[in-house]
């Protein structure tokens, strides 16, 4: 058997005995960057002529036809793995490859919408939104959120025309968007979802990754100054500024007021 990945994203790789990596990582048997990928986010183990997939973290997503992967699952022939973005597909060696025919390839497009995890153990880890998204700690779930806190249909989140809008499913410690707790509502880029204690921002594709400190916590960005804003501020020297100017004028005036006395006292 073999290895197949539809999207083009590996060449096709022939099955031997073993166990196969597959990640973002240089170490990893199949290296794929930008796919939402861990270093080593999923295994493949051939033996006795059977597959089976396995992960060691419930975080990285892998499905089997549609069914998302607790720790291990058997993989046949014609079945459709997807691990976080990349789709691969276990097939027979001596299938023949279909003749290219000059016709244009369809990838699948780029999802208009991200979840981008920004705490805890989600931290870095981005979900396509695409259609109708339902979290919930089920495996069954579109984002299988594996959290104690986290209700088996936990919440729903649908790409509209316009938008996104996001519905609770009446879970038992509540859906909240930028901190307010919500049954129903919209979504908007840069809002932040939050179920239980576990937070993703809503992204677009290409979004920079929000920094994390140290608490867990992201880290707001640096905002630029600009040309009309002080260079400094009182803390940090601008008071002394104020002082100064203050005495000056004082001095001025103090200065006027004498010359204008002596100059009466000569007229007068």
């Amino acid at each position: 058997m073999k290895l197949h990945f539809p999207q083009g994203d590996h060449p096709d790789v022939e099955l031997k005995p073993g166990k196969y990596t597959v990640g973002s990582s240089a170490d990893a048997d199949f290296t794929l960057e930008d796919k939402g990928l861990a270093d080593i986010h999923a295994t493949i183990t051939i033996e006795n002529n059977e597959c089976e997939i396995s992960i060691d973290n419930p975080a990285r997503l892998v499905s089997v036809n549609g069914k998302l992967v607790k720790t291990n699952k058997e993989v046949r022939e014609g079945d459709l793995l997807i691990a976080s973005q990349l789709h691969m597909k276990l097939v027979s060696s001596d299938q023949v490859e279909e003749e290219d025919d000059n016709r244009t390839r369809i990838r699948m497009a780029l999802p208009k919408f991200i979840l981008r995890g920004v705490s805890g153990a989600y931290f870095g880890k981005t979900y396509p939104l695409r259609g109708s998204t339902i979290m919930g700690r089920h495996s069954e779930c579109h984002i299988c959120v594996n959290a104690d806190g986290i209700s088996r249909k936990h919440v729903q989140i649908d790409v509209e025309p316009d938008g996104l809008t996001v519905k609770d499913l009446g879970s038992s410690n509540g859906t909240f968007v930028n901190g307010k707790k919500v049954e129903s509502g919209e979504l908007k880029v840069g809002d932040e979802l939050k179920i239980d204690n576990i937070r993703f921002l809503v992204q677009t594709p290409g979004m920079a990754e929000p920094a994390q400190s140290e608490s867990g916590s992201t880290k707001p960005q640096s905002r630029t100054k600009t040309s009309s804003e002080p260079i400094e501020d009182e803390a940090s020297g601008g008071g002394a500024v104020k002082w100064l100017i203050t005495v000056v004028v004082l001095g001025a005036a103090v200065a006027a007021a004498w010359k204008m006395g002596y100059l009466n006292g000569i007229i007068g």
